[in-house]
């Protein structure tokens, strides 16, 4: 084993003792079994909407990706747990997250020369420390054998915020955003990659990204995240509460 896995599975043995797995519910935060692998309990389980289609089909003409894998709808509990990953300083949730996300992906039965996290603009990266779909992305590849490129696509510079931007303004905010490295090209050329992000709301993000990455010559990319809205509402009956977390 190199000096490199050495430290890295040292970093996860203590992050365990630090942080231990499953021992309270990501969406309650009550205890529960530490045999719910997921880190969510079954009563919460039970309140997420779960899909088992992709939310995205009808218009995937609109987009530059081919398909979009999603484990629920992000409502009020996906966003809880995206929030404690991304905003609330908890990377330990990408482990539970992307075990998930790997399932997801072997349910869909698709098969992969390489997974390709969401990039993280440098200012953003210095601010949070991590990028958290490159968390998720190494539990995923990890867990279906893929490699990970994390020099595959790069984000050089920042963007506004789109929070209150509709899908349209978005896209164009984002056009040109997302680049392949020379150096990558030539293996990116051919390859049938596997998007990894943790939320696609209007799906500008992974769009702008599949664009760049089919710009190089990939062969197909599909996308794999935790939770989707806005495409879903479609085709899933959801209650108030969800449809008013998914767009806010």
């Amino acid at each position: 084993m190199s000096i490199g896995l050495k430290a890295s599975a040292l970093f996860e043995r203590a992050l365990d003792l630090v942080y231990p797995q499953n021992l309270y519910c990501l969406c309650c935060e009550d205890t529960m079994e530490q045999s719910r692998i997921h880190g969510i309990c079954d009563r919460c389980a039970q309140k997420i909407s779960w899909l088992d289609h992709d939310p995205f089909r009808a218009s995937l003409d609109e987009f530059a990706f081919d398909r979009l894998m999603s484990c629920c709808v992000y409502g009020f509990y996906p966003r809880k747990i995206m929030h404690a990953l991304k905003l609330h300083g908890k990377p330990y949730i990408a482990k539970n997250i992307g075990l998930l996300m790997a399932e997801k992906a072997r349910l869909e039965c698709g098969a992969f020369t390489a997974a390709v996290p969401v990039p993280s603009s440098p200012s953003k990266l210095k601010k949070r420390g991590y990028n958290q779909a490159e968390l998720l992305a190494k539990v995923v590849c990890r867990e279906l054998g893929v490699p990970m490129w994390t020099d595959a696509l790069i984000k050089p510079r920042d963007t506004a915020s789109m929070r209150l931007s509709t899908g349209l303004e978005r896209r164009n905010m984002l056009q040109g955003a997302f680049e392949v490295p020379e150096k990558a090209c030539a293996k990116v050329r051919g390859a049938d990659i596997l998007l990894i992000d943790d939320v696609v709301t209007t799906g500008s993000t992974a769009d702008a990204c599949a664009m760049a990455l089919k710009d190089a010559g990939a062969k197909s990319v599909s996308v794999l995240c935790f939770a989707s809205s806005a495409r879903a509402f479609e085709e899933k009956d959801l209650d108030a509460k969800d449809c008013e977390d998914a767009v806010n």
